[in-house]
């Protein structure tokens, strides 16, 4: 049987790895908004991912069925529940987004979904605690905290096909 380890990722959620009987490791970063990525290491580096794939929540739990089952799902929860319900995502801006290139307050995601963009990362740097007239521009990352509904949505609005 390989070797499995859960490590808290505070902000994000869980990462759990597995180093296989076959020396290859895997992982899944399972994010509190839901979306998880499956990765899979690079044999000579475990440090650096080769492949990573975004699954949606419900491909997500597909997958677990598909391989057998879900027990690592149990810690998902408690790892939530931390938090007191306080969810915090990074979301990447997408170009198509029909909030990209608009100011915060144009985009009104905190009237829309509850939640909060409460700094935006960008290839020149961060911007904590943005103001209204800051905009949501493709590419950069926004950091959105709120209850996981309310984060969950703001990232469909995010990351959705304007």
């Amino acid at each position: 049987m390989g070797k499995a380890t859960e490590t808290d990722l505070p902000g994000v959620g869980v990462r759990f790895d597995l180093d296989t009987n076959a020396g290859r490791s895997v992982g899944v970063v399972v994010h509190q908004t839901g979306r998880r990525d499956l990765v899979v290491y690079d044999e000579r580096d475990v440090d650096r991912a080769c492949e990573s794939v975004e699954l949606t929540e419900e491909e997500g739990h597909t997958l677990g069925e598909l391989l057998g089952g879900n027990p690592v799902l149990e810690h998902l929860d408690d790892a939530v529940h931390r938090l007191e319900d306080l969810v915090i995502s990074w979301v990447k801006i997408d170009s198509k987004s029909s909030l990209a290139g608009l100011t915060l307050a144009e985009a009104g995601l905190r009237a829309q979904t509850g939640a909060g963009v409460v700094a935006l990362v960008t290839d020149s740097g961060s911007i904590p605690i943005p103001g209204g007239t800051d905009r949501l521009h493709p590419g950069d990352t926004a950091v959105v905290v709120g209850v996981p509904a309310a984060v969950k949505a703001a990232t469909k609005l995010l990351t959705q096909l304007g």
